[in-house]
């Protein structure tokens, strides 16, 4: 049948179609409009990290991962700016920072896990706001987060249970205070855990528990940071009442943006709760009740550092670091503190003093080395979760040796002259034969 015949044999039929094609038209352009008035209300300016055209482009994006500050507005923006830390930055008054190019990788989340898949930053996106992870945000970041998250909803197709808390997905090495991999390395972002929280920023599922947690990948660091992420989530999906504060608190909603943690050592507060893996860092400082001062790096008797000691953090350093090098005597007393059961992996590396480079299964078959496991020499550095790439050659480029991971931050480089240089400091033109590359499992 013609279209010609269809339209006069139902003329009057033809007449509606035709006038509900102009209301399906005329509630398109109505809702475009809407989307539109949204996006004009999104301010968003660029504000490039110098690494910006450096990073790779990201592989897959499977989650979208909130921060907060914990610290003030300018030295925490100059931080995330000068170590390409993120991708968007919100401020308190509702304007959106672009640092890291959205399609590339951004060194948010540093040692992270969720569901079993590592190293986040490499299929994430970063969001960083100002406040504090116990405090919640203002109305103008409300605003700007839940229009910024619908954008970006739409452009990865992310379901809302992948916006996640970096308290959620951050997890710490094993230390002198936890013998195995745990969560609690972070409290940044609990405040996103909160479900009317989530609800203000259009967010209606989020995750109820933690997933690595369940299958025995990690252990809890942090009961009360647990408590904080799940419980007020598990009573509201159960039909409970919940809790409408803060996470360990009462909402807050005042204007003061700094820490939220007592800074003080004393009963049920050591280094640890509240420096967390910057500890023993030269940049933390600790302040007896004496007065004398002393760097991370020169505490050795993590036990006897009196109550009343005052911790003093950087905001000026990176806090998203990598697996990195660790230090035996600096970072923890023992090879077994740093690496825990990773000790003897092949997956875990080990740079002497003397220029010998090994992995931990190496050493531990070797009779006459695994002794070096029990009693490295001072200065004695190691990689954990690595794999050693072996040496760049005239027909084995980084590319060949890494792949895609070759100029990922969390590549390390260690050049021929001794010199150890990571995929942001690598010069792609310049990279001499016999320079050993490492890069995350």
């Amino acid at each position: 049948m013609s279209i010609s015949r269809a339209e006069g044999r139902t003329g009057t039929g033809a007449r509606r179609a035709k006038s509900g094609r102009v209301f399906a038209i005329s509630l398109a352009s109505a809702l475009l409009a809407c989307q539109l008035a949204g996006a004009d209300a999104l301010r968003i300016s660029d504000r490039y990290s110098p690494l910006n055209r450096k990073r790779p482009i990201r592989p897959e994006t499977r989650y979208i991962i909130l921060h907060t500050t914990e610290g003030k507005e300018s030295g925490s923006l100059r931080k995330v700016q000068k170590y390409g830390e993120i991708h968007y930055f919100v401020t308190t008054v509702g304007s959106v920072y672009r640092i890291i190019d959205r399609r590339k990788i951004a060194a948010h989340s540093g040692r992270s896990m969720w569901e079993g898949r590592s190293n986040l930053d490499n299929m994430s996106i970063g969001i960083e706001v100002v406040g504090t992870y116990n405090r919640d945000i203002k109305a103008a970041q409300y605003e700007a987060l839940r229009e910024l998250l619908r954008q970006l909803k739409g452009i990865y197709k992310i379901k809302d249970k992948d916006i996640i808390p970096h308290s959620m997905v951050a997890y710490g090495r094993p230390n002198r205070f936890h013998r195995f991999s745990h969560r609690g390395r972070k409290r940044c972002g609990a405040i996103f855990a909160r479900p009317d929280v989530r609800r203000r920023l259009g967010l209606t599922d989020q995750p109820l528990r933690d997933p690595d947690v369940l299958a025995g990948r990690l252990k809890v660091g942090d009961p009360e940071l647990n408590r904080m992420l799940y419980a007020q989530a598990s009573a509201s999906a159960g039909g409970g009442s919940g809790s409408s504060g803060a996470p360990g608190g009462s909402p807050s909603s005042g204007t003061d943006v700094g820490g939220g943690e007592s800074s003080v050592i004393g009963r049920g507060n050591n280094a640890w709760s509240i420096a967390r893996e910057m500890y023993a860092h030269p940049s933390t400082v600790y302040i007896f009740p004496n007065g004398n001062r002393f760097r991370g790096d020169q505490i050795k008797d993590w036990d006897r550092i009196p109550a009343g000691t005052n911790v003093l953090l950087s905001e000026e350093e990176p806090e998203q670091e990598f697996e990195g090098f660790l230090e035996v005597g600096k970072d923890g007393r023992s090879i077994s503190e740093l690496a825990g059961d990773a000790t003897t992996e092949s997956t875990t590396i080990y740079f002497f003093p003397n220029g010998l480079i090994r992995t931990g299964a190496e050493l531990s078959r070797s009779s006459s080395q695994k002794k070096m496991l029990d009693a490295p020499p001072k200065g004695t550095r190691l990689l954990v979760g690595y794999v050693y790439g072996g040496y760049v050659r005239a027909r084995r480029s980084a590319y060949s040796i890494a792949r895609s991971k070759w100029n990922y931050p969390s590549t390390f480089y260690r050049l021929p002259d001794g010199r150890i240089l990571s995929g942001d400091e690598i010069d792609e033109t310049s990279i001499p034969f016999r320079t050993l590359i490492f890069y995350q499992n």
